[in-house]
């Protein structure tokens, strides 16, 4: 039976948002296996990483600030979680459209602006998680270069940043059929994106076809925002860019949404 048949007129406004928010929250506390392992995973990237290749590199200059490469490095990190995290939100959604609760929720009354929203907590409370470690690492190691206020303002921004993925990758999960689909997908789309973007090197020191494929990732202008707030670079431009993109990119994922074709059993 095909769910866009039986959208109700009308729509549950923000209660559709929080049905949607509290299950998402339910099920990330639920899974205690994957909250251990959103703490072991910062912990990893940034003592044997960051920690380790700060002895050897001790400072970099970023747009004529020097850092401390734990600093630099660490802001990067927050970078490659984001992009981890958006792989929750594919494996939440798959699960949603390939059992019918997609079309349930929607049929229902949920706008898909609410469905984006209230499916984005699930990946956001593990990148609070894993970014709040990261920070209480850098204030152990008496990092400077970061002042706790641009820590925070940082930690934000990157929230919003991570609603930019997360609509992506429900956008993409809207034309995923099967698991073996989503696995391809993340392997080879998102899985790059970590990879291809300045998390551990400057940009200005890698060979020219790196620097191409890094200016073609959205997730390069994202760290180069999230590194301009936390060191205290004054770049309005590119933060307002940024703005720009998660806003578009959440309404083109919402469009999507409320005109997918809807069925509540896949085969």
């Amino acid at each position: 039976m095909k769910a866009e048949d039986l959208r109700f007129e009308s729509k549950l406004g923000v209660k559709g948002f929080r049905i949607v928010a509290h299950n998402e929250i339910v099920a990330f506390f639920l899974n205690k296996g994957l909250v251990l392992s959103q703490i072991i995973q910062p912990l990893l990237y940034v003592l044997f990483i960051g920690v380790g290749l700060n002895g050897a590199i001790s400072s970099v200059f970023y747009n004529e600030t020097e850092v401390s490469y734990l600093l630099y490095s660490s802001i990067g990190i927050f970078g490659s979680l984001i992009i981890g995290q958006t792989t929750q939100v594919i494996y939440r959604t798959t699960i949603d459209k390939r059992y019918g609760l997609l079309a349930l929720k929607l049929s229902s009354g949920v706008s898909s602006i609410f469905y984006i929203l209230g499916m984005s907590l699930y990946p956001m409370l593990g990148l609070l998680i894993q970014e709040l470690i990261i920070a209480f690492i850098l204030i152990f190691f008496n990092t400077s270069g970061i002042s706790l206020v641009s820590l925070i303002f940082t930690i934000i921004f990157s929230i919003f940043i991570l609603l930019f993925w997360t609509s992506v990758a429900i956008l993409l999960t809207t034309y995923i059929n099967d698991y073996q689909k989503r696995d391809i997908i993340i392997r080879f789309f998102l899985t790059p994106l970590g990879f291809t973007a300045p998390v551990f090197y400057m940009l200005k020191d890698v060979p020219t076809v790196l620097k191409f494929f890094a200016y073609l990732n959205p997730l390069t202008y994202q760290i180069d925002a999230l590194r301009s707030i936390a060191f205290g670079i004054n770049d309005t431009l590119l933060i307002f860019i940024n703005i720009i993109m998660i806003i578009f990119a959440v309404l083109i994922s919402a469009i999507n949404l409320s005109k997918v074709k809807l069925v509540f059993k896949e085969i």
